[in-house]
Formats: C-alpha cells, structure tokens, sequence
C-alpha cells in the first residue's frame, strides 16, 4: 500500500479532474457549497495537488485527496513568498489515515521550494480553515490570525499568538455559507534546506 503526490499546473491539466470531483464530492456533496462558488477563477493558476493511493504493487492509483495553493502579493514584504493554501480535501473513506497530513507537509516542502526560486528570503503559508478544522491545522504548526493587517501587510510571525475563546469567536467569518478562521503557519519557512524529501512531483509516501 503506498500513497504518492502530483504536482497538478492549472485546471487545464487532465488530472484537475480528479481534484475537480474530490472537491465537488466533499464540499458540494457533503457540506452543501454552491458548485459555482466552489470552482473559481483562481483554479486557472493556481497550482493544485492530488494525493493517489494504491492497495498493493500493480494496482490501480486512486485519487483520495486535493488542495490548492497561489501566490499571495503583499507589497510591504517584497521579499518573502506568501503562499494562500485552500481547497484542502480527503474523500470520506480514506479520511484518519493522516492524508491530510501529508498534503499540509507537501505545501510546506513546495513553498520552500518556490522561495528558492524566486530567490526569496524565507516564505509564509496561511488559509481560510473551517472553524471546526482549527484543530487539526494548529497540530500542523498553525495558528489563527488576529488581524486581517498581519495578512493584508506585514506577516510577523512573532506577532502570531492565540487568541483567547471570547475573541476567537469575534475573528470568525462566514466563507460559502461557513464559518471560518484565518491561520497562517506559526513560523517562517526557510528558503535555504536541500530538496523536497516528498520529491513532489510524483512524491510517493
């Protein structure tokens, strides 16, 4: 049994598909998004991932998870990357099995790989989480933001500290219909490290 991951360049490559049904299966079918907002002219360049699974050598490859990641311009950091992670999707029966997981250490290991290509100091990842998957992002070394400033200006991660209950109810917002939190990694990534150990694309687990 093994899992492998494919870099997916754009919703015009042939395995944009199999995300396209992950997604629509996950958060049209099972949690009631409008299919017209769930795919959206961000998927035209953004680049997208797709986690497959084989039972055993020789089998056939299924495709059982996505996500999504673009280019996020803040002007006042010129030099980091700032990278929006989003569209984050396991299919139901391969769910508990840490795919998601790997998916999150798969954006790490491509923002890292994106800084030191655009020759970037270091690079930040944060998303639009669901406020019941907190949790889950937080075990992944996340955080929920505190202000839209440290998103839409200057991102210090030093600034990154939980919010207390009352407040984090206040930072709550309303994305399709449900609600959300803002999070961002707690640390910088660094741009220096050696290559992908997940050797995306095509990074078998």
């Amino acid at each position: 049994m093994s899992y492998s991951c494919i870099e997916v360049e754009c919703n015009k490559h042939p395995l944009f598909e199999h995300c396209k049904r992950i997604r629509l299966e996950v958060f049209v079918g099972e949690q009631g998004v409008d299919a017209d907002a769930e795919l959206d002219d961000i998927d035209d360049y953004a680049q997208h991932f797709l986690i497959t699974w084989r039972g055993d050598e020789g089998g056939k490859a299924v495709p059982v998870a996505t996500m999504r990641i673009f280019h996020y311009e803040v002007p006042e950091q010129p030099e980091k990357l700032i990278l929006k992670v989003g569209r984050i999707a396991v299919s139901q029966s391969f769910r508990a099995q840490g795919i998601g997981r790997r998916l999150m250490d798969a954006a790490e290991q491509y923002a890292k790989s994106q800084g030191r290509k655009d020759k970037k100091s270091g690079a930040f990842l944060f998303m639009h989480s669901q406020s019941d998957k907190q949790g889950f992002y937080k075990k992944c070394g996340y955080c929920v933001v505190r202000s839209a400033a440290q998103l839409d200006g200057l991102i210090d991660a030093r600034t990154l500290r939980e919010p207390d209950e009352a407040e984090l109810k206040s930072l709550e917002f309303l994305e399709d219909g449900i609600l959300h939190v803002k999070m961002a990694k707690r640390e910088e990534l660094s741009t220096d490290s050696g290559q992908s150990e997940l050797g995306v694309p095509g990074c078998s687990f």
